[in-house]
């Protein structure tokens, strides 16, 4: 066989194999689209139960496992994140999220963004915009936010981000 027959066949063999697997991870554009808009609903319940204090909610959303890595570095489990709301000791002021991008691996969702808010924390305002990372997995039939992590931009300040400008 010719070296010209082989690389032929090589790139028609990467190319197919390729396409057959890149087909396996990804669900079709419009499963993915109903799910970012289901991710989006749950987002929008969460930072709603987020601004009330509305601890109920939020151990409905929460997953079990939740493993919440906040923008100071703490490791929060679901039940240290819930205690949070019902002791009081976050509230937030103002809360503003957007600028989503979203990533979907079947029953896994990783969403990352931009979070503009003002938060009073353990009795500490901050109103340093964060960018975030959280994933969904669906868990019995129903979305479950199961991680989260979250880090200070401070190298932008809030106006120069498109997303924290009104």
């Amino acid at each position: 066989m010719t070296i010209l027959r082989r690389l032929v066949i090589w790139a028609a063999l990467t190319a197919t194999l390729s396409g057959v697997l890149g087909a396996q991870e990804q669900p079709a554009a419009s499963q993915d689209a109903e799910i970012e808009k289901e991710i989006l609903s749950i987002e929008a319940l969460k930072n709603n139960a987020m601004q009330k204090g509305d601890a109920k909610v939020l151990e409905e959303i929460y997953g079990d496992s939740l493993i919440f890595v906040n923008a100071r570095g703490k490791v929060l489990t679901k039940k240290d994140r819930v205690k949070e709301f019902v002791s009081g000791t976050v509230k937030y002021n103002s809360f503003r999220q957007g600028d989503y991008r979203f990533h979907i691996y079947g029953n896994t969702a990783v969403v990352t963004g931009v979070a503009c808010s003002v938060v009073d924390y353990h009795g500490s305002v901050n109103q340093t915009p964060r960018r975030f990372t959280s994933v969904y997995v669906k868990l019995d039939g129903h979305w479950r936010f199961v991680a989260h992590q979250a880090t200070l931009v401070t190298d932008s300040p809030p106006g120069d981000l498109q997303y924290c400008n009104n």
